[in-house]
């Protein structure tokens, strides 16, 4: 092999190293620079998952990061409170107010107020009770009810005596009145050796006695109208009595004034005859 053919090998050998040695310092120089920029996308998407705000992030990331986060712990909040409404609403009573009327209590309300009807006629019944009896009998029932009514909480006012004068001479003694307090949830009960009428402290006696009451309350006028003109009727008949009186009287008179003229008149003729 000559001398210049080994110059030119050496030469290429010595090329092939600095070239295979500038790669390497390249790849090196990328790994440098390229370690930096998969830590900062690192962190970023750390920061993305966690809500952490890189620091080497731009004002706009910093202000999506932001937002990001703020509507995060939003929706937190949200969840937390209708969680909150819903536990209070599983825990909350409902009340009568609000629950809906089954067809059952709607039925029972439907045959207390017929009955309470029923009642209420029997006692209106002109054949079997006078109209001041009938209106004497429905005031005392009205003001029953309406005091337990307005006073619930009131013992006083759910029981009455069954031997008291209002009781004998106003309700029992009219037909229909021991119906209706029947109806309206009063019951008769021994209390000291006594009886009374009581209705119990509950929900539903309350609520038949504000039916009761408000049946009662509708025949209120009508009894006073029965009863003016029933009164009306007497004041009529009493003075058509007083008149035909005054007229029998007066008739009387007269036949007796004729009768006196006529013998007066006989014994002036037999006078005069003799």
């Amino acid at each position: 092999m000559s001398a210049g053919q080994d110059s030119r090998e050496d030469t290429a050998r010595e090329s092939g190293s600095d070239s295979e040695s500038d790669s390497d310092s390249d790849e090196r120089g990328r790994a440098r620079h390229g370690a930096p920029r998969a830590a900062t996308v690192a962190g970023a998407r750390f920061a993305n998952a966690t809500g952490a705000v890189a620091r080497d992030a731009t004002p706009a990331q910093r202000s999506a990061e932001s937002v990001e986060r703020d509507a995060r712990r939003a929706r937190a909040a949200a969840a937390e409170a209708a969680a909150a409404r819903a536990a209070a609403a599983a825990v909350q009573p409902t009340s009568p107010q609000n629950e809906a009327e089954s067809p059952d209590s709607r039925d029972g309300t439907a045959e207390a107020k017929e009955r309470l009807i029923r009642a209420v006629t029997a006692i209106l019944n002109p054949l079997v009770n006078p109209p001041p009896l009938q209106e004497q009998c429905v005031v005392t029932l009205h003001t029953l009810c309406k005091n337990v009514v307005d006073n619930p909480s009131d013992d006083r006012y759910r029981r009455v005596k069954a031997t008291s004068r209002t009781m004998t001479q106003k309700v029992l003694a009219c037909r229909g009145g021991e119906e209706f307090l029947a109806a309206a949830g009063w019951r008769k009960v021994a209390l000291d050796y006594e009886g009374y009428y009581r209705c119990e402290d509950t929900a539903h006696c309350i609520e038949l006695l504000r039916i009761a009451e408000d049946v009662l309350r509708k025949n209120l006028r009508l009894c006073r109208e029965k009863t003016e003109r029933h009164e009306r009727a007497k004041t009529r008949e009493k003075d058509d009595a007083a008149r035909q009186k005054e007229e029998a009287r007066r008739a009387i008179e007269e036949d007796k004034a004729r009768r006196r003229e006529a013998e007066e008149r006989k014994r002036a003729a037999k006078a005069a005859a003799s």
